[in-house]
């Protein structure tokens, strides 16, 4: 009974700001939408997050509610949530619209398409978790280093003097299905952009198979991977052997940049890492 009360006074308004945020339970969907949950300091009130949600460790712990894009309203109100906060895209709609025909309140994030989109999508969690000012703080810490990253490679491209930047091939996948890379409009295109870099598939919407044909015509001097990647190709040797890449200029060079497979989800607290990483490959000072 006590629970029940207590999710019809979050899920309605009833407590006021600290103590609302300290009653809330929350699940969060989506490996950027976790990940800001923590770094915003709700990470006690979690009490599930999506399949791919790992990081940080505490997310990785708590329980999983499900694919982000085959989730159960069943699954996840087992869970006893007051509050959802998703990636827009996760689904499908009937299992949030159960969770509000049941009193929860579930928020929606839309997906950050570059640097702009990442300081809203800050500001959006935030305010559904009751956590404005930590929002502001974030939102402004992560921006601040996106800054300077930018003012380095602005300084480097001046230093170029009209040479072309290195082409970034970056490959997600692996399983089953095989390999993708990343055309425009995706997360990593965004992350190479910001990295000074040229996407060596720029010639590609969204995500599209790789074949040796099309890595050769790419001319990749540099992948972008995910750990996971890596993993499953034998390590760094293994996808480079890979026929799709053998050929191509990179698998002489073996120039590889090495990330959690979340940044490349979606922009988030982290983008700045793989932006530095891809600076720092590029010898970038």
């Amino acid at each position: 009974m006590r629970r029940l009360v207590l999710l019809a006074a979050v899920a309605g308004g009833l407590l006021p700001g600290a103590a609302a945020a300290e009653a809330m339970r929350l699940i969060t969907i989506g490996a950027p939408v976790t990940e800001l949950a923590f770094a915003l300091g709700a990470g006690d009130s979690v009490v599930g997050r999506d399949t791919v949600s790992r990081y940080p460790a505490e997310a990785a712990a708590r329980p999983d509610a499900g694919y982000m894009r085959a989730l159960s309203a069943e699954g996840m109100i087992s869970l006893s949530p007051t509050h959802v906060v998703a990636v827009e895209g996760a689904g499908p709609q009937t299992a949030f619209d159960q969770l509000r025909a049941m009193g929860v309140t579930v928020t929606m994030i839309p997906e950050a398409a570059d640097r702009a989109g990442l300081s809203g999508k800050i500001a959006a969690v935030a305010r559904a978790l009751g956590r404005e000012a930590e929002g502001a703080r974030l939102a402004a810490a992560v921006e601040a280093r996106l800054s300077d990253l930018a003012a380095v490679v602005g300084t480097a491209r001046a230093e170029r003097k009209g040479a072309p930047p290195l082409r970034v091939l970056c490959l997600v996948g692996g399983g089953p299905g095989g390999m993708l890379a990343a055309g425009r409009g995706t997360v990593p295109d965004t992350l190479i952009a910001m990295a000074g870099a040229g996407n060596a598939l720029a010639g590609e919407r969204d995500y599209v198979p790789l074949s040796a044909e099309g890595a050769l015509a790419a001319e990749p001097d540099l992948l972008l991977v995910s750990r996971s990647l890596i993993d499953r190709s034998g390590g760094v040797d293994g996808l480079l052997g890979l026929p799709q890449l053998a050929l191509t200029p990179v698998a002489r060079t073996r120039r590889v940049v090495v990330v959690d497979g979340a940044i490349l989800v979606g922009l988030g607290p982290r983008t700045g890492d793989a932006v530095a990483a891809l600076v720092s490959e590029q010898g970038v000072k």
